[in-house]
């Protein structure tokens, strides 16, 4: 039965979506599910909105959102891991096209076997940062709903596959993902950390308002303003709390926009989407093999460096396995960085070309 859409009833839904989204997000962030943090108000939010529900984040939480998300991608950043970026530049750039590659051909396969449409298939494959990916497709009048569930779809079956993967080949999975970071060691930190990260969030809400050429320009700003600080020896950390309000904002931004018609779609579409998403595991497997002979390190190595899941995760999994955790972790940034520089003029590209 719907909800009512009284004053009281909303500031309900707002204290369900807040209480609800965050523990859920935590619930899922146990067993290690990649992107917990924004899955679980994600997921709150649909059932908000498939009741009826009417509240919406404001369009500056929402790009503040994506800000934020940026700077704790590019907080991972550190100058070994350039470095060793520049030596490998030409096998980086070889795989990285390899990945987009194999993600280009999975949406068209993906559109074929489930009948949505190939502009929203190619999206949702598309192998980067999911705020970002829903940030640039919202900026060209692309439905970010179906995208979403993609790429949660995707990320949920590339995980899975490489944990069954490295406990084939090097034992048991290894304890789960936290779900956030925690802030400076004391308050003259805490209090340097803050400032910066606001004036890194408010660079993302100027950039979206002024750079529109710039695809995902609120997440793009501040993620390399915030490389160009960690590599110089500036590391951040973000509070927790902080963290957590900005997946909650991403996550509700889209959760809030479900409609019972996207949600039956998803139902029908799920077999064809889940067949694609192995297509691409199988893709970039034979990617990562063929980086492993090229690059003499181990096949695990190749694989967890080309599949394209959530990069934490797959750091995880790489150092219980006992992986080169810091060349897969030089691979999947710099594809990160590529994604957002590339990504959404590339989907774009192929959706026009492929109609």
């Amino acid at each position: 039965m719907p909800l009512s859409r009284t004053g009281p009833r909303r500031i309900l839904d707002w204290i369900l979506l807040c209480t609800l989204g965050l523990s859920l997000a935590k619930l899922l962030a146990l067993p290690g599910m990649p992107a917990a943090a924004m899955l679980g108000p994600l997921i709150i939010a649909a059932i908000l909105a498939l009741r009826g529900s009417d509240i919406r984040l404001p369009q500056l939480a929402v790009t503040m959102a994506h800000a934020m998300v940026g700077c704790l991608i590019a907080a991972a950043m550190d100058p070994g891991m350039l470095a060793q970026a520049v030596s490998l530049w030409p096998l980086i750039l070889v795989f990285v096209t390899l990945t987009f590659a194999a993600a280009a051909l999975t949406g068209l396969f993906a559109a074929k076997r489930t009948g949505i449409a190939r502009d929203l298939t190619i999206w949702g494959f598309l192998p980067g940062l999911l705020g970002a990916v829903i940030e640039a497709a919202e900026t060209r009048g692309i439905d970010s709903r179906m995208i979403a569930l993609i790429q949660i779809l995707r990320l949920v079956n590339v995980i899975l596959a490489m944990v069954v993967l490295t406990a084939l080949l090097s034992g048991p999975a290894i304890a789960p993902t936290p779900w956030t970071k925690g802030g400076g060691a004391d308050f003259h930190d805490q209090a340097r950390d803050l400032l910066l990260i606001a004036a890194l969030v408010a660079s993302g809400v100027a950039a979206a308002r002024w750079l529109r050429f710039l695809p995902a320009a609120a997440t793009l700003v501040p993620l390399v303003l915030t490389s160009v600080l960690a590599v110089s020896g500036v590391r951040i950390a973000a509070p927790g709390w902080m963290v957590a309000l900005a997946f909650l904002g991403i996550g509700a931004g889209v959760g809030l926009r479900f409609t019972p018609a996207l949600l039956r779609m998803a139902l029908r579409a799920l077999p064809g989407l889940t067949l694609a998403s192995g297509l691409l595991i199988l893709l970039c497997a034979a990617s990562g093999l063929l980086l492993a002979w090229v690059a003499n390190v181990s096949p695990l190595t190749g694989i967890l460096a080309t599949v394209p899941g959530s990069i934490d995760s797959l750091a995880l999994l790489a150092i219980g396995a006992g992986a080169d955790v810091s060349f897969i972790m030089t691979f999947q940034t710099v594809r990160l960085f590529a994604v957002a520089l590339f990504g959404p003029a590339l989907a774009s590209f192929l959706s026009r070309k492929t109609r």
